[in-house]
């Protein structure tokens, strides 16, 4: 090898020397870093996100973090002391280059790189003051920053008091110093160390892949089509022509854009029928009803001459009219609604036409407008994931909250505990189902099957599948999650890297990994192949195998159920709703060519999700369906 010494390049300062400031530069002017809710520092997480217009959505773009091969981990409190000081003047500098970039948007990209650098000089001049050691410096130190902020914008001089306040009383003083005199005598350490930086990270430290989700948006009859605004208890304004979308003002009707194309084939439509969209529909069975609903999507997508999206089919599977199924008036004058949820709709004069099962629906009807909202201002509600690791069995538990309360994690949030919920139901059913059967014990391997997976749930926050399977079986030294399905395909996402996501450091110190393995095949096909892996347990979530069009509308369970049933293991059946669970189970039996033990009839699942999700197959008997909401275990 052939040693060549170069002379070291000087560092030049405005460049791109982090996640943050690469970050910075892809931003809107005006929004922080600290604001955006893709950065994951502590609890990465693999999350599939990205929905266009699809209900289920694809990922679109991957990340994967810069790692530095020269950071070490510092242990030392001096050491955390200066990481300290970094982590707020960056917030701090961060936020003063926000404002700067609000009052000159035309040069932003220039904005950016200036306010970066202008204070890291400022600084430096007030280290140089403080090797003199006296109170006069700290003064002009402080006078020259707040003359430095006016010049882009006023600054409160109490507001930089308070900086060196905080930055002092967290500091490590020497004998006699004040806050502000550690803090200069830490800045000295602090510019002698390497950049600041957002990511520190080794090549010990946890890798992971973070996906940008784009929730689609939804129509809902209680909110502003333009601007999301909750109509409940006020007066909703509906559309002057096609009458099913509303409005909070007249102002938002004119402007929403996005409705014209819509609005004018909803209106030519009604004009070929020669009457109202939902014009006695009372004479319609439920299941006629929402037949009817899906031919005039059809009619609605000839006038436009193009497929409609998920949002727009909601006006016509979802429309305002009276819930009593004999009725369906659809005039808006002539109905009240709900004024729990605004969504649910009867006779003024006919109040019993509210029926006694809403009130067992208004929550959901609440909770699922709550995620509606909240995705309409800041994208899909990211939940915070417990990472305690268990050292014993959590036997005693029955339900999510009892194992969430094992974990130490406790989310008082409606919302954010029903996204959590979402995340954990697929393993924490697999982990209930091991319990019924007594597989928990003595298993250091573990392989489960997930028979028909699916991206956006199963494969979706990858991490789960250690979070709440691995870590609460404290004999799994090896963990291996096989997604089988002929729709699993990758799209933008690499299997190859998802793969490669590492453990958690605790799992990696004790050795214990998770390998995931992706096949897209029917699984009987995969039952051939020559990487087939051995079950422990096999998983039908959500898989509706009571349905004869399959697969490319194909009846392809029979030799599937039959596989299944060949390799000898625990078997776990899902299903949205009540209704689903015991078809299952009958066509579960009847193709099968052995006798089965049923180990648990089709029962309310304690570890189900609790997100609620729009029904429309079923929707005259449950407005909303739940993921793994029935179950039952077979062997």
């Amino acid at each position: 090898e052939v040693q060549m010494n170069h002379k070291k390049k000087p560092r030049i300062r405005n460049r791109p020397r982090n996640k943050c400031n690469h970050k910075l530069q892809d931003d809107v002017p005006g929004e922080t870093p600290d604001e955006t809710p893709g950065e994951i520092p502590s609890n990465p997480k693999s999350d599939l996100s990205q929905m266009e217009t699809s209900p289920k959505g694809a990922p679109s773009r991957l990340k994967t973090p810069p790692k530095s091969d020269h950071s070490q981990p510092d242990t030392s409190k001096e050491s955390e002391t200066i990481r300290f000081i970094q982590q707020l003047l960056r917030r701090k500098l961060l936020a003063k280059n926000n404002g700067n970039s609000v009052s000159e948007p035309e040069n932003s990209m220039k904005n950016n790189q200036a306010t970066i650098v202008k204070p890291s000089k400022e600084v430096k001049s007030e280290e140089k003051k403080s090797k003199k050691n006296s109170p006069e410096p700290i003064k002009k130190g402080q006078t020259a920053t707040t003359a430095a902020g006016k010049s882009s914008r006023e600054v409160k001089a109490d507001e930089v008091d308070e900086l060196l306040k905080c930055l002092g009383s967290k500091l490590q003083k020497g004998s006699g110093e004040s806050p502000a005199a550690a803090l200069f005598t830490n800045l000295g350490k602090l510019f002698s160390q390497a950049p600041p930086s957002d990511v520190e990270s080794s090549d010990d430290e946890a890798e992971y892949i973070e996906y940008i989700y784009k929730p689609r948006q939804y129509f809902m009859a209680s909110l502003c089509n333009f601007c999301k605004a909750d109509l409940c208890g006020q007066n909703r304004m509906p559309c002057s022509r096609c009458g099913l979308s509303y409005y909070c003002s007249g102002d938002h009707m004119k402007e929403d854009q996005e409705h014209r194309q819509l609005c004018y084939a909803l209106r030519q439509t009604v004009d070929h029928k020669g009457h109202e969209m939902f014009y006695k529909c009372g004479d319609f069975s439920a299941e006629q009803f929402r037949s009817y609903r899906i031919v005039c999507i059809r009619q609605v997508e000839k006038e436009m001459n193009r497929p409609l999206s998920a949002t727009e089919q909601e006006l016509l599977l979802f429309p305002l009219i009276c819930s009593d199924s004999k009725c369906r008036e659809h005039r808006l004058k002539r109905v009240s609604i709900c004024g729990g949820c605004g969504e649910v709709a009867f006779c003024k004069d006919k109040p019993e036409h509210l029926s006694k099962e809403h009130t067992q629906w208004c929550g959901s009807y609440r909770l699922f407008k709550a995620f509606v909202m909240f995705q309409a201002k800041f994208g899909r509600l990211e939940p915070s994931l417990p990472n305690k690791v268990l050292k014993e069995l959590p036997m005693a538990c029955s339900n999510t909250r009892q194992i969430m309360k094992k974990l130490n994690f406790i989310v008082t949030n409606e919302c954010e505990y029903a996204a959590l919920t979402q995340v954990s139901t697929g393993p924490l059913t697999a982990w209930f189902a091991l319990k019924l059967c007594e597989r928990l014990r003595n298993c250091e391997e573990l392989t489960l099957h997930l028979i028909g997976a699916e991206i956006e749930f199963e494969v979706d926050v990858l991490q789960k599948w250690e979070l709440f399977l691995l870590h609460i079986m404290p004999a799994v030294k090896t963990l291996n999650v096989v997604f089988i399905g002929p729709e699993l395909n990758p799209n933008n996402i690499s299997f190859e890297q998802l793969k490669k996501i590492k453990c958690c450091i605790s799992c990696r110190k004790a050795k214990r990994t998770v390998n995931y393995h992706f096949e897209n095949h029917l699984y009987h096909d995969y039952c051939k192949q020559s990487q087939f892996l051995s079950p422990n347990l096999i998983c039908f979530f959500n898989s509706g195998l009571y349905r004869s069009t399959g697969f490319a509308l194909e009846d392809t369970w029979p030799d599937t159920i039959q596989a299944a049933l060949n390799i000898k293991c625990p078997v776990v059946v899902t299903s949205y709703t009540k209704y689903e669970a015991p078809l299952d189970l009958v066509h579960f039996v009847n193709q099968s060519n052995r006798h089965i033990n049923v180990v648990l009839p089709p029962t309310t699942n304690p570890f189900s999700s609790e997100k609620p999700e729009r029904n429309f197959i079923s929707d005259n008997e449950a407005p909303f369906m739940f993921k793994n909401f029935y179950c039952f275990v077979v062997e």
